[in-house]
């Protein structure tokens, strides 16, 4: 019997320019997006139901001020 599969949408604001991104689950439970109004690349980890990691990229040529 074939397993299906539920794609659910994880939504947040871009912590670099505040627009509202979007992205699924991959295979290791990790949501990656590049946000595309200022290209910051985010990767969401959830830990559990209160405990979420989101580590943010610079955009290429940026750097952390």
């Amino acid at each position: 019997m074939e397993k299906t599969q539920r794609w659910e949408s994880y939504s947040w604001h871009c912590v670099n320019c505040g627009s509202v991104v979007t992205g699924y689950k991959n295979k290791n439970g990790e949501i990656k997006i590049e946000c595309r109004t200022c290209h910051t690349t985010m990767i969401r980890s959830i830990k559990s139901s209160k405990h979420d990691v989101i580590n943010v990229y610079a955009p290429t040529g940026q750097v952390h001020i």
